[in-house]
């Protein structure tokens, strides 16, 4: 393996010499927000940018972009620690960096993606892109590349992960356990009729429901976190994120050997 590539790392030939290969660009995004009394508020962009790292490592093809930090955490306004941007705001800023990586002549780009509620924004610039520079940029949400993993070795019942639950957790246990503190974790099951106003909203993290309803997520959970977090350990973050990795770097793999369209 190498050492990952990091953009803000690398003299300006050398990121020209990546764009001339054909290189893929990695964006991280994320969000700033609360993830209850026992993580940090940085857990999402943190956790992105670590996955993007990990496939750096394991394929030279790629680089890593300075990470874009912000993103919409709107639900998190009762708590201190968020940083929010408007949705236009996002957009733009997504696609204003976007086309500064693709004007450097980089025809291959991945957003990779550490926040639910980014993702419809980032699916609009992924299209717009393709509309505007006919470049086929991707988005990819790195916790779907582990849902399968989780499913095997989760240890809480449905409900128990939706926000800041068993598998943010557990993830954060692996990559910066001393940043985790598990004394203050608690274990608060989501119910989609109670938490959310309807028995078809969300159940859990991967189990989308068939109806989206804005709420309130302090007035639900005044701690912060939706699931269960007591029951997250090291070992349960390990495997999930070898998953992801390793799917990561297979979407990669296929993204590199795609001809632009």
């Amino acid at each position: 393996m190498t050492e990952p590539r990091t953009w803000a790392d690398m003299t300006a030939p050398a990121i020209g010499e990546a764009a001339a290969r054909g290189d893929v660009v990695l964006l991280p995004v994320g969000a700033v927000e609360q993830h209850g009394p026992h993580l940090p508020v940085d857990t999402d962009i943190r956790l992105a940018v670590a996955v993007a790292e990990e496939v750096a490592k394991r394929q030279p093809r790629t680089l890593v972009a300075p990470p874009v930090w912000w993103g919409l955490s709107g639900y998190h306004r009762g708590f201190p620690g968020f940083l929010t941007l408007r949705p236009a705001t996002f957009m733009a800023l997504l696609e204003d960096l976007c086309n500064s990586i693709l004007d450097q002549g980089f025809g291959k780009l991945v957003l990779v993606v550490g926040h639910a509620s980014n993702k419809p924004i980032a699916q609009l610039v992924v299209s717009e892109l393709m509309q505007t520079r006919g470049v086929p940029v991707m988005q990819v949400n790195y916790l779907n590349l582990g849902a399968p993993a989780f499913a095997r070795a989760r240890r809480s019942a449905l409900g128990g992960d939706f926000h800041a639950g068993e598998l943010e957790t557990a993830l954060m246990l692996h990559v910066r356990p001393d940043l985790v503190q598990m004394e203050r974790a608690v274990s608060r099951p989501l119910d989609p009729r109670e938490h959310l106003g309807h028995s078809a909203a969300t159940r859990d993290i991967f189990s989308a429901g068939d109806v989206g309803v804005g709420f309130d997520l302090r007035a639900g959970f005044p701690e912060g976190v939706a699931g269960d977090a007591t029951l997250a350990t090291a070992v349960l973050g390990a495997d999930v994120f070898e998953a992801i990795a390793a799917r990561a770097c297979e979407v990669v793999d296929e993204y590199l050997s795609m001809s632009r369209r």
